[in-house]
């Protein structure tokens, strides 16, 4: 699901002014989604951890119909309304244990109710209709089927288009056409990958690009190893990152008069080098640590960051930058072990960003020559919000969630589990950009969010959410007509088979 969102640039400087209009806004509707997608691969992944080798061929199927309403404020705080209809059928076929195959089929339509300048180039049916489809070969229990003798060692091959989540999603969250390699040996464990990101689930972090949110094609390849502790397990990696959309020229800001146009190249490459510790603090804390440093290059900027330009004199030949930016991640979660099954988390988002840039991302009002990028950028995933949801460029984002089951034991609500979180938003550097429009200098505070969610299982195949979503922005950063508070409002029901 993709979107672009049109935005009033600010009036600083022609070179800024022209930057921020290439920037949409949010999409929570894209944001909702990717959050259920990581979700999903974590389900899947611990329902085929647990999958017994008792019978030699194991196939099962089913889906789900899902229906979800959802309203969505632009970033003048008007109302923008989103029906999706969405079928998903899957088959598996395991044969003992040691062969696999996963496929789902989506069908999604989303008929969109707009007003004013809002754009949604995700209307209608959606692409592609084959989700998710991957083999897998575990080699230990192919020997084990043969012999019937237990390895102390497991390797496992996948290949496929499959959901990839990296570490705790600071580098790499994404739909691909990968190949992984798992292997275990006593405490040991490493990984390897190798694929390219799915362009039609694709949302790119350049939105200055032609096709960012439709046709976007990275090549990764990355390992990565992990020592088990006791109930500590620490990691180490490294991914690197080759855009196979380089080369790409267009003609911006688009919209304009020709002449006040310049012609722009992309290209972006970039490594991640990262480390961690996951693990638990006896039985009540759970914690997840992530730091990574990314390096690379990158197209400069094809206008000026001269203030004073005229408007008709933007354009500058672009180079190539070095990029050296990091960004971190801290999560501890408590677990009461109530009857409610409560539980507290708290989460910390941090990344650099560049005040040598006009936008946190972007090639148009990206890096100025002559200086290194030290802006934050990757497919990763990490959950910042439904409504304003920044990326972790110039971002410092502590966030608080409480989650409870207020009705265990009740035969009718007694499935019902409620959350709550609330984000804080400020950055790093009140000069330097963020993936949102808004002002430099004045205060670092950005703003606050606040969401909601309910999930009901009516019965067993049966389920209601309920998401909702409120900014509200430091108006001090924004223009008039965008200083309002943003709502999100999702309604969905479905039901499984």
């Amino acid at each position: 699901m993709s979107l672009a969102l049109s935005m009033t640039a600010y009036a600083q400087n022609p070179a800024q002014a022209a930057a921020n209009a290439l920037r949409p806004a949010t999409d929570p509707a894209q944001q909702l989604q990717t959050l259920l997608n990581v979700q999903d691969a974590e389900y899947r992944r611990q329902y085929f951890a647990n999958t017994p080798i008792a019978e030699r061929l194991l196939m099962d199927y089913g889906g789900f119909f899902r229906y979800g309403f959802s309203s969505i404020d632009d970033s003048k705080s008007t109302a923008q309304y989103l029906n999706t209809y969405d079928a998903r059928f899957y088959g598996r076929v395991e044969l003992d244990g040691y062969a696999r195959f996963f496929g789902r089929l989506r069908f999604e339509y989303n008929d969109w109710n707009t007003v004013g300048d809002f754009s949604t180039s995700d209307q209608g049916w959606q692409d592609p209709i084959g989700e998710i489809y991957w083999a897998e070969f575990d080699f230990a229990n192919w020997m084990a089927a043969e012999d019937g003798a237990a390895r102390s060692w497991t390797a496992k091959i996948r290949a496929g288009r499959q959901f990839v989540f990296w570490a705790n999603g600071l580098a790499l969250a994404d739909y691909m056409y990968a190949g992984l390699f798992d292997a275990t040996m006593d405490a040991w464990s490493a990984s390897t990958l190798v694929g390219v990101s799915a362009g039609h689930d694709t949302i790119d972090w350049d939105t200055s690009r032609p096709g960012y949110d439709r046709d976007t094609s990275r090549l990764y390849a990355g390992g990565k190893l992990e020592c088990r502790l006791g109930a500590h397990t620490p990691f180490i990696y490294g991914l690197a990152q080759w855009d196979q959309n380089a080369g790409q020229t267009d003609l911006l800001p688009k919209g304009v008069d020709p002449q006040f146009q310049v012609p722009t190249t992309f290209n972006y490459e970039s490594q991640y080098w990262g480390t961690g510790i996951n693990g638990a603090l006896g039985g009540d804390f759970v914690y997840r640590i992530e730091f990574a440093v990314e390096t690379g290059n990158t197209k400069t900027d094809s206008i000026t960051h001269d203030p004073n330009a005229a408007p008709d004199d933007l354009g500058v030949p672009q180079g190539t930058a070095s990029i050296l930016a990091q960004a971190g991640l801290v999560g501890l979660s408590w677990l009461a072990r109530d009857a409610s099954d409560a539980r507290i988390d708290f989460q910390f988002l941090a990344g650099s960003g560049s005040p040598y840039r006009l936008d946190s991302g972007n090639t148009y009002g990206g890096i100025e020559r002559g200086k290194t990028d030290t802006s934050f950028n990757s497919l990763g995933f990490v959950n910042t919000g439904l409504v304003f949801a920044p990326e972790a460029s110039n971002m410092c984002i502590p966030a608080f969630t409480l989650s409870f089951s207020p009705f265990k034991g009740n035969q009718f609500f007694g499935d019902t589990r409620i959350s709550g979180s609330a984000f804080l938003y400020v950055r790093w550097d009140n000069m330097a950009p963020i993936s949102q429009p808004i002002s430099t200098g004045g205060s670092n505070l950005v703003g606050s969010e606040y969401d909601i969610n309910v999930d009901w299982r009516i019965f067993s195949d049966l389920n209601m959410s309920f998401r909702y979503g409120l900014f509200v922005p430091n108006t001090s950063l924004f223009t008039d007509t965008e200083s309002e508070a943003r709502q999100f409002l999702y309604v969905g029901a479905t039901y499984a088979f």
